[in-house]
């Protein structure tokens, strides 16, 4: 009887059901969609693990100057006469520089002049060996004189450039030992770095630009001691290669008055380094692996990267040259 009544009532819902649906307008339906499994398929890229050589290249601010240029100085307490340079100036040997006060030996001077010329005239009448040696002994001590008074005035010791220079104030008393200013052989230009110095090494080649694309060559020749205070004894120290100091101001004038140059120099290097895409690596609590493809079937195989550089991730362990990857 109850198993009757259960029928009845679900026969009832279903009638009423019925007549729901059908004063629904047809626009108001529900369509249930139909999906077809067999129909969708998934698509990967693929790679294969490859030997390739890897570069990374720093930029670096370069300042261009003399670093062995010679300090010239005062040699004794003095006063100052006249000082004719500037920086930058080019200068023959010879040329005079600065003028000192010679004043302080002018008495020893006039008085070993009296003596050599005394000499000289015994030397004259007698003709003899003694007169003769006490000559030249007279005058070598004059000749001596003469050179401290030649020190007064400070010469160009060779062609040279002027590279930096001092403010005097003519007439004002000057100590001895005072630089007086540099000067440095015209073609004797090197580039300093004070930055990411720990990156060079003696002998490193290195690139130079000046504002332009074209690079000229260069090695660092000198590194700083650790700890060692800044300035150009600090500073690596890089000279031009053979031939492009000339180069570089032939197109690009005085490289020294610009005062700065690009300074190009690999950080990084690493040859034949088995490597795939970097979006192959997969990463996932903790584990670092990828997909081996096999003719379409996928593995997935853990692996041991190093860096990543240019798109490609490094691969340690886990590849072998020439394993196709799928992502």
């Amino acid at each position: 009887m109850k198993g009757k009544r259960n029928t009845a009532l679900i026969l009832a819902f279903a009638l009423t059901l019925c007549g729901c649906a059908r004063e629904l307008p047809p626009e108001a339906e529900i369509q249930i969609p139909i999906f077809d499994d067999s129909s969708a398929s998934v698509s990967y890229r693929t790679a294969q693990a490859e030997l390739r050589d890897f570069t990374s290249t720093l930029s670096l601010g370069g300042q261009v100057e003399y670093a062995f240029a010679d300090t010239l100085s005062v040699p004794y307490d003095t006063n100052i006469l006249s000082y004719e340079v500037k920086k930058g100036d080019v200068l023959k040997k010879g040329d005079t520089i600065a003028v000192f006060d010679p004043s302080a030996f002018s008495y020893d001077y006039q008085n070993q002049k009296i003596i050599t010329d005394s000499a000289y005239s015994r030397y004259l009448s007698s003709g003899s060996e003694a007169s003769r040696l006490e000559y030249e002994t007279e005058n070598a001590r004059l000749g001596l004189i003469q050179y401290h008074i030649d020190e007064y005035t400070v010469k160009a010791p060779y062609d040279c450039v002027v590279t930096s220079v001092e403010r005097f104030e003519i007439g004002a008393a000057v100590e001895a030992g005072t630089p007086v200013c540099s000067v440095a052989r015209q073609g004797d230009v090197y580039i300093c770095v004070n930055d990411n110095k720990d990156v060079f090494a003696v002998g490193m080649p290195v690139g130079l630009k000046f504002g332009t694309n074209e690079v000229y060559s260069a090695k660092a020749v000198m590194t700083p001691e650790p700890n060692a205070r800044r300035g150009t004894n600090s500073a690596v120290v890089i000279k031009f290669d053979e031939g492009e100091y000339e180069r570089a101001v032939n197109d690009v004038g005085n490289i020294v008055a610009a005062g700065w140059v690009t300074v190009l120099v690999d950080s990084f290097k690493k040859y034949a380094a088995l490597c795939v895409p970097s979006d192959a690596v997969m990463q996932y609590s903790g584990s670092t692996y990828v997909y081996l493809d096999n003719n379409g079937d996928r593995a997935r195989i853990p692996v041991e990267t190093a860096e990543e550089l240019g798109g490609y991730t490094i691969i340690l362990s886990g590849l072998s040259e020439g394993d196709t990857v799928s992502y």
